[in-house]
């Protein structure tokens, strides 16, 4: 077992109660019987993730469901070329799956960081703006003129790039050594024009030991020491108030955590996106598994295991529910990235002292409760569980405020809440319950629920506007991924519809073949033997698609 994860995966064992890992040594893959099925898979144990953390829901004023307006989208595209790939696979004798890599975890961090228009100094003449930007470990100048920083560190910008314009990426590195990873260490600062990032950068600095540099203060580097099981991403981090250093990396951990689970969950949707409409229902009730193609067990809940699947989460397959899910992830990933919630600026206060905050009345591990300014309280620095359970309630705060658009028989805008009202019984009329969707039992009951005629009364499309269903899924993914106990989905493939001869260049299991077009908005730029690498759409790696073969 890699060190990484019994050090990591201690306190949250210790805190769920969960039943260890079973390191079975060799690999024990899917074997095939006579008639060409699948025999069942073997099993490997995995920790059972259950968060602890309570909630405060805001206040429900403005939170009501209106009709959409004809010219609102309820749906999403495919990623560009996805489609196309997973069907030349298919053509070719392969089957296409997820392959989660992440045996270069811990090594690479992309921190974007954009340039807001308050930061830009504005003098008479124009060409001698400038931005002071503080980095944590140190403070650069952006600016159109060389020489102006005073001896400082600067990077001289095309005077074509306004300054508000420009988004900065710090590149930090860690290397491996006979103890494990080193300490993280800021190695380059590069500039984009935002406008159109897929030029490049427009101005780079390399970071040695020259450049002096202020590593207690960088709480950048300390939270990517901390989430060490993270595989290489780009993350794009709230502004912080209140916070102490050791808050301070924390919040961005457990904020990167998040922003990676976030990532996986939607790798997920978007293959079941691009594959054919018959294999959808399957997919969405697809578990995962293991490298060696071992399903995931636990002596502790029968849940471990059917929690790879989307459908545990949030009920059988519907078309309509399953465009409502893959557009509110969407929205997720984008207050992720652009920090916005409702026009206002998303930011994060650690542990605030006010009498009166909810934070010291209630005492949950955080809440939401005025728009954009979301509060994480003192057991949200305290839990032993915070390689899951705070990435967990970021996860689910950031989803308060927000509406998603769906459409069965009636086009709806609806806000996603955790207090709902449902019904039970023959005619889904009879014993109402007004409760909070909090914890896997409220989780699994709105997307399991059926009454003696097989009616869900409406469980199932609560399931879909419920903060804490969307917040398990991508955690509980996300944090078996990190931790390698789920490496590959779906587990078992979609029954054939049609023959495809096998093709004697298909290839290994895990290959990976990105989409044409595609960009993962997760691997962005890294250093790569000293200079700058902007992974575009034909760079390996890009959505982690891995070929399987027929057996010839």
């Amino acid at each position: 077992m890699d060190h990484r994860l019994g050090r990591l995966l201690a306190p949250l064992c210790l805190a769920l109660a969960c039943s260890g890992v079973d390191d079975h040594g060799d690999a024990h893959h899917v074997a095939d019987s006579d008639d060409g099925t699948a025999s069942p898979s073997p099993a490997i144990e995995a920790p059972y993730l259950v968060g602890e953390l309570s909630c405060e829901e805001p206040s429900a004023a403005g939170a009501v469901e209106r009709e959409l307006s004809p010219d609102e989208e309820t749906e999403l595209p495919p990623p560009s070329g996805l489609t196309e790939l997973l069907a030349q696979i298919r053509q070719q004798g392969g089957r296409p799956t997820l392959h989660f890599d992440t045996r270069a975890a811990g090594r690479l961090l992309n921190v974007r960081v954009p340039v807001r228009v308050h930061q830009v100094r504005r003098v008479a003449d124009a060409s001698d703006d400038d931005v002071a930007l503080d980095l944590g470990a140190l403070t650069v100048h952006l600016t159109h003129q060389a020489g102006t920083a005073r001896g400082a560190p600067e990077l001289v910008l095309p005077a074509t790039l306004p300054l508000d314009q420009a988004v900065v990426l710090k590149t930090y590195t860690r290397a491996a050594g006979e103890d494990g990873l080193g300490r993280a260490t800021l190695a380059m600062v590069s500039v984009f024009d935002r406008r159109d990032e897929h030029a490049g950068p427009v101005a780079t600095l390399a970071i040695d030991d020259q450049v002096p540099q202020a590593r207690e203060a960088d709480c950048d580097a300390l939270a990517y020491e901390l989430a060490s099981e993270v595989p290489p991403v780009a993350v794009s981090f709230p502004p912080l108030s209140s916070c102490t250093v050791d808050e301070c990396a924390k919040t961005r951990a457990a904020w990167l955590r998040a922003n990676h689970d976030l990532h996986r969950v939607r790798q997920m949707l978007d293959f079941i996106a691009a594959s054919p409409p018959e294999d959808r229902p399957y997919l969405w009730a697809a578990e995962g598994g293991s490298e060696g193609g071992e399903r995931l067990m636990s002596y502790e809940s029968d849940d471990v295991g059917p929690n790879t699947a989307l459908a545990f989460y949030f009920g059988p397959y519907a078309e309509y529910r399953f465009k409502a899910i893959r557009v509110a992830y969407d929205r997720l990933w984008r207050t992720f990235h652009d920090h916005e919630v409702g026009g206002l600026e998303l930011d994060i206060e650690c542990t605030p002292d006010g009498p009166g905050d909810i934070c010291n009345t209630t005492r949950p591990g955080g809440h939401h409760a005025v728009k954009s300014n979301m509060k994480l309280c003192e057991k949200a620095y305290t839990t032993p569980s915070q390689v899951f359970d705070v990435p967990r309630l970021v996860l689910h705060e950031s989803m308060h405020h927000m509406f998603v658009p769906w459409k069965d028989n009636v086009a709806r805008l609806s806000p996603i809440m955790d207090t709902h009202t449902h019904g039970h019984g023959g005619l889904c009329a009879g014993k109402l319950v007004t409760d909070k969707g909090y914890g896997l039992k409220k989780i699994k009951h709105l997307a399991a629920y059926e009454n003696d005629r097989g009616d869900d009364c409406w469980h199932n499309n609560f399931a879909f506007r419920n903060n804490d269903t969307f917040a398990y899924a991508a955690a509980t993914i996300g944090t078996y991924i990190r931790f390698g106990f789920l490496a590959r989905w779906p587990l078992e493939q979609a029954p054939e519809h049609e023959d495809n001869l096998p093709d004697p260049e298909c290839g290994m299991p895990g290959v990976n073949t990105p989409p044409p077009g595609f960009n993962d908005p997760l691997s962005k730029c890294y250093k790569s033997g000293g200079q700058l690498v902007c992974p575009g759409a034909h760079s390996p790696g890009d959505l982690d698609i891995g070929v399987i073969c027929a057996p010839r």
